[in-house]
């Protein structure tokens, strides 16, 4: 039979054939209640959807099919002993199947596949599924070879060889470059281990290295052995890793990292900050993330300027959503003010620094709210000496309005000391509450002077748009930086 400008649709339309020009030949015989026999069809123009996927099929691509096997009339039971299909270039495959027709259900499927350029199969096949998710954008290269088997109650094992695939997520949050490896699952039975090794990739705007990994994937679970991966000039360190819930949709992971001689200089260029120095330890008891959402269990610690600070609460919702939600409390202990002020440039401070940054909230990574209080430690060993720049700059971000000492007898002066700094600042919505240290004649301090002669920085706004502290805090001069 040869069809031409063939189509057809269900009701529903969800499966749609359009303009279709197609070649079937049936070869069939019979002994008895059983039909014995071969189909071939070649389908070289048209268009085919059925929900979801959509092919454009032409004739230097087309799509073919073959089945071979018998059909039993008493028991509507079709075994197919040699099954194969091919669509251009793209996609090819060979296997046997067995079918109960009255019940409509598939008894048992042993199929080989061969994915021979993922850039156009993951548009075709793999895309549809994940629409609405940050995986509906990506960039994917290489060759795939597998194997499935299928019976009535599911997926009974898979097996995937990668060859050279590349990875990469349009929006940049992450990707992978030659990614290579043997994967092997089983709902039950044996437990075959599989390997993955990739080249490199990133994770946002932070690259990685190398890593050849190890692991089991059976039932609902996979268990990771224990890997290494080089990380900004130090490594991160994985233990306990491990996902669930495979077979339930119900995913979920876990995992201990350490995290070992981070280059904070390289964290800043990968992330476009001032340059930071130093390095960064940590241990992470325990990440675990389920139902989409993201938490960390004990305390992240980073030493750097001098003191340390400490992340704790951390959890992060829908991650790879269009607006994810990240909250945590961040505490500062006894930083270097001139450390902070020496990379940033924005007027040098000598001093301590401590306080906290609680309930800090990000949507779609734009802070909506926090409460901020930082401020002189009571016993603070370091000299307290702040320079005109730095008090022009803090006199603006409490005020919107700057006062140059360079045009002032003040001039003279290179710097100036200082008994305490303090700024609170709690953001709830589009407006931001601003405090210090009480002044009994109004406003209050940023800046506590000390000495003569004397400088005070007072605040005299108590509220402020979000945005416009937001557009001070850009006007803040800084030597060669552009805030944003």
């Amino acid at each position: 039979m040869h069809l031409k400008s063939f189509s057809y649709s269900s009701e529903d339309g969800l499966q749609v054939g359009e303009a279709l020009n197609l070649r079937l030949n049936l070869d069939g015989n019979r002994h008895g209640d059983i039909w014995g026999g071969k189909l071939d069809l070649r389908v070289d123009k048209g268009q085919l959807y059925t929900d979801p996927f959509f092919a454009e099929i032409a004739e230097d691509a087309p799509f073919e099919l073959s089945l071979q096997g018998k059909l039993d009339g008493d028991t509507q039971r079709m075994g197919i002993s040699a099954l194969s299909f091919s669509y251009g270039g793209l996609f090819s495959g060979q296997g046997s199947l067995d079918v109960n027709l009255s019940a409509r259900q598939l008894q048992d499927l042993d199929l080989k596949f061969q994915l021979s350029d993922l850039s156009q199969a993951y548009g075709l096949l793999l895309k549809p599924l994940v629409i609405g998710n940050a995986l509906d954008d990506m960039t994917v290269n290489g060759q795939v070879q597998g194997q499935l088997q299928l019976t009535g109650a599911g997926l009974q094992a898979f097996s995937l060889k990668l060859q050279q695939v590349d990875v990469e997520q349009n929006a940049g949050l992450f990707g992978l470059k030659k990614i290579s490896g043997d994967v092997h699952w089983k709902r039950s039975g044996a437990k075959p281990r599989s390997r993955l090794s990739w080249q490199g990739g990133h994770l946002f705007r932070i690259a990685f290295g190398a890593v050849d990994a190890g692991f089991t994937a059976h039932a609902g679970s996979i268990i990771m052995e224990p890997l290494t991966l080089p990380l900004l000039g130090g490594r991160l360190q994985l233990s306990d890793l491990s996902l669930d819930g495979l077979l339930d949709n119900s995913l979920g992971w876990q995992a201990r990292a350490e995290l070992e001689n981070i280059q904070l200089e390289a964290l800043s260029h990968s992330l476009d900050w001032p340059v930071l120095e130093g390095s960064l330890q940590a241990s992470i008891p325990r990440l675990h993330y389920r139902d989409a959402l993201l938490r960390m269990d004990g305390k992240l610690l980073v030493d750097v300027f001098g003191g340390r600070v400490v992340v704790e609460g951390l959890k992060l919702e829908d991650p790879l959503g269009v607006a994810p939600v990240l909250e945590t409390s961040v505490r500062l202990d006894n930083l270097d003010l001139e450390q902070i002020t020496q990379v940033f440039d924005s007027g040098r401070i000598q001093g301590s620094l401590e306080g906290y940054v609680r309930n800090l909230q990000l949507v779609a990574w734009q802070v909506t709210a926090f409460d901020a209080n930082l401020r002189s430690p009571k016993k603070d060993k370091r000299p307290h000496r702040i320079s005109q720049r730095a008090i022009d700059n803090l006199t603006e971000l409490g005020n919107g309005a700057s006062v140059s000492l360079s045009s002032t007898m003040l001039r003279f002066f290179e710097d100036f000391a200082y008994d305490r700094l303090a700024l609170k600042v709690r953001l709830r919505g589009a407006v931001a509450e601003l405090d210090g240290v009480p002044n009994p004649k109004g406003g209050y301090y940023i800046v506590k002077g000390a000495r003569l002669p004397r400088i005070d920085v007072i605040g005299r706004n108590h509220k402020v748009a979000w945005k416009d502290l937001l557009s001070r805090i850009r006007d803040i001069r800084f030597d060669d930086m552009i805030v944003e």
